[in-house]
């Protein structure tokens, strides 16, 4: 059997880490090499890790100084020994055949990756099924550009979602000679917001067969503690910093000429992400005002606003799109908080409909 390495990057999670870890142990594919980074988290994680080792000689542990989740699976890359890499992060877990059926894939298929879904898990217990929009199957050649990697750019602009290929890295499996050949590594998230983004990127860039599969044994917990789900003030900088870099990868892959307003669209997604997190944030109106200035007044952003073609979005995206080309702030305020209003009251009355609390 070939040897599988599993990486868990570790920041605050001691409530959740049993868990991950367990499902991980207790898997039907049993070679594996589990490495475990305590990226110098600040409660019990690491007692735990060194717990874990202590009970199952498949378990590495590494302690770190903080750096963050990108430079965390960095470090386990360094360490790892396997044929094959899948990453967990230690608030989720899987199924007990997750890793049999990802390698399956892998194997029946002779491909480089295999390609899975996940499970979205709710606080309240609830579970929502997330699938890929791609046909089950076998990608090779052109396919893999014009099917997983353009999309995961970003999508056209006349299709109705803005993200069809998820940028995660962590429902997959990986052959390890492709990110060894090739020295791909994971960009930090402390310089550059999404970091499996650029990851995937590389790799699906240089894989011959790309196997996509109906797995979904992946359950992410939807964790509002997490770093990504809160107001950063640095998080502008870091999705300029995206633009940059997502930029620098196409021109080096030779696909300037293909992406069209892709990366636009993706980057004006990832823009109205850090609008919607200053507005949720329980800083003054005055100053979350002057935040939003700061980014729709910024020379990339309107540059990018004004190339768009925003009349291809939907009726409430493209208001809210027009607002942002105008730089009108107040409005594109007012707009985002409705938006979040109807939207929390949407989950507010799907919670009651399931506690059979009106209609």
């Amino acid at each position: 059997m070939e040897l599988i390495t599993v990486i868990v990057p570790i920041y605050k999670a001691e409530k959740f880490l049993l868990r991950c870890v367990s499902s991980i142990q207790n898997q039907t594919y049993k070679n594996l090499e589990i490495i475990l980074v305590d990226d110098g988290s600040p409660d019990n994680c690491w007692e735990l890790c060194q717990q874990f080792a202590r009970q199952d000689s498949r378990i590495k542990i590494f302690h770190k100084e903080n750096a963050g989740q990108g430079l965390a699976r960095n470090d386990g890359l360094d360490m790892a020994t396997g044929d094959y890499v899948t990453f967990i992060d230690s608030d989720d877990w899987i199924s007990e055949d997750h890793i049999e059926n990802l390698y399956s894939a892998i194997v029946e298929n002779n491909a480089d990756v295999a390609l899975g879904n996940h499970t979205k898990v709710f606080a309240n217990g609830e579970t929502q099924t997330k699938m890929l929009s791609l046909k089950e199957g076998v990608y090779e050649g052109q396919s893999i550009v014009d099917e997983i990697l353009l999309p995961l750019i970003g999508a056209d602009t006349k299709n109705s979602k803005d993200i069809l290929v998820n940028s995660s890295t962590s429902m997959n499996l990986y052959k390890m000679d492709v990110i060894r050949t090739n020295n791909i590594r994971y960009v930090s998230e402390r310089y550059a917001v999404a970091e499996d983004f650029y990851f995937n990127v590389d790799f699906y860039h240089y894989s011959k067969r790309v196997v996509f599969t109906k797995e979904c044994g992946y359950f992410y917990f939807q964790n509002f503690e997490s770093t990504g789900e809160k107001y950063n003030p640095k998080r502008f900088e870091r999705t300029l910093n995206y633009y940059s870099v997502i930029c620098e990868r196409v021109e080096r892959y030779g696909l300037a000429d293909r992406v069209g307003h892709r990366i636009g669209r993706s980057f004006l997604m990832k823009i109205r992400v850090a609008i919607r997190h200053i507005t949720n944030s329980d800083m003054p109106r005055k100053e979350k005002l002057c935040r939003i200035e700061e980014i729709l007044t910024n020379e990339v952003v309107h540059s990018v606003l004004l190339s768009y073609p925003i009349e291809d979005y939907n009726r409430s995206m493209r208001l809210l799109a027009k607002f942002m080309r105008a730089q009108r702030v107040r409005g594109v305020y007012r707009l985002m908080r409705s938006r979040e209003n109807a939207r929390n009251s949407k989950v507010l009355k799907k919670l009651l409909r399931k506690m059979g609390i009106g209609r």
